[in-house]
């Protein structure tokens, strides 16, 4: 059946600003003519929505590329003080609050060492240093597109209970206590998936083009805990319960060690980093200076560690069929170690492969915790 759906003329021409923003928004900086060349555009069109969102207070013109003979083009950017999101994160002994531009930079950053807690105090530490770091930076209401929470555990289908987290020790906890004192828009979201978000919007960032779909990419994190993520064109999928990543929860062993969840023999009982941080007595800073020393127990429990890894990351990789990145805290200790990690997944796999579908996150600690306040910044750059 042909569709007979038409495109209005305000359609065409909201489309037509979305593309050139979010062009610009991929470069460092552009010029017209190559904003005309990428999208196939004419110059009139340009100019009126460069003018657009110049007066919207989006872009900034400002200087010129070197000439090539001619007028110098000039230069257009992003104006990353447009909006503003707060990020925070919830952790057992921590709340930590950061201030992002549209750009994603972090401008700011405010924490507390505080433990968790149920009770309603504890909602309204969270909400002072959300304030604090709004008001030390100045940011009017109107400029902050909202606050996003990260938290540890697994959530119910509309995020608005933790059903179990082991980190927090909670169940059935009602993220309300803490979101009914925000006084801004918020996103609640599981931690893993956060990061997981953040590795992959940064890794789109900066590429000075416009794609109407991303790729397909799936996570594994690991620190104290082990999740993960799917994210598909900047949307992080969810399964039929919300549990969509939960990996850590897959049996590894059977009947093997206890883990946090209850159950025996989960993959996060043997490759979260607590297995070396609390189990061997050791920071991971000493563990791998141990490790580079070619210490004979740290060698050998180093040697079982990424082999039950790669086990994880094979079993998933057989099931999903696409590129694995590892992130979280111990991702940035595995850095020297990637082609032996190859050659292990290579070795475990019936089929082709080289363990090239396999990478470990470029996204410092710092920045994938700022993934739920990213989301914002993303349902932003859409609407324009």
């Amino acid at each position: 059946m042909i569709s007979t759906t038409r495109i209005t003329t305000s359609e065409v021409r909201k489309y037509n600003k979305n593309r050139i923003f979010r062009l610009i928004y991929n470069s460092n900086s552009i010029s017209r003519q190559e904003i005309a060349d990428k999208l196939g555009l004419s110059l009139p069109t340009i100019n009126q929505n460069i003018k657009l969102l110049k007066e919207e207070g989006l872009i900034l013109l400002e200087g010129n590329f070197d000439s090539t003979g001619g007028r110098k083009a000039q230069m257009i950017t992003v104006n990353a003080a447009a909006r503003y999101a707060v990020s925070v994160n919830i952790c057992p002994l921590e709340i930590r609050t950061s201030l992002i531009d549209l750009n994603g930079e972090i401008k700011d950053e405010i924490s507390l060492k505080t433990e968790f807690a149920t009770d309603s105090e504890y909602g309204v530490k969270v909400s002072e240093l959300v304030e604090n770091v709004i008001k030390a930076n100045h940011i009017s209401k109107d400029n902050l597109l909202g606050v996003g929470i990260t938290m540890p555990g697994i959530f119910n289908e509309d995020n608005s209970m933790i059903i179990f987290s082991p980190p927090l020790k909670v169940k059935n906890y009602k993220t309300e206590n803490i979101t009914k004192h925000i006084q801004y828009d918020y996103i609640v979201q599981n931690d893993a998936r956060a990061n997981a978000f953040a590795d992959y919007w940064y890794s789109h960032k900066n590429e000075n083009t416009v794609r109407e779909e991303l790729e397909e990419k799936l996570y594994l994190m690991v620190s104290d805990g082990v999740g993960g993520a799917c994210v598909s064109n900047n949307t992080i999928m969810k399964g039929e319960h919300n549990r969509y990543g939960e990996f850590g929860h897959m049996t590894l062993y059977p009947g093997g060690k206890k883990c946090m969840c209850g159950r025996n023999g989960c993959l996060e009982g043997y490759v979260s980093t607590k297995n070396i941080s609390t189990d061997i007595g050791m920071t991971l800073d000493e563990f791998f200076e141990k490790v580079d020393e070619k210490d004979d127990k740290c060698t050998r429990l180093f040697d079982e560690y990424l082999d039950n890894l790669t086990t994880g990351i094979n079993n998933l990789y057989v099931i999903f069929d696409r590129d694995i990145i590892i992130g979280g805290v111990m991702s940035r200790y595995l850095t020297g170690y990637v082609d032996d990690i190859k050659a292990r997944l290579a070795s475990k796999f019936s089929f082709d492969t080289d363990g090239s579908y396999f990478s470990l996150s470029q996204c410092t600690s710092k920045r994938a915790d700022t993934g739920a306040a990213i989301m914002f910044l993303t349902n932003y750059i859409n609407s324009i």
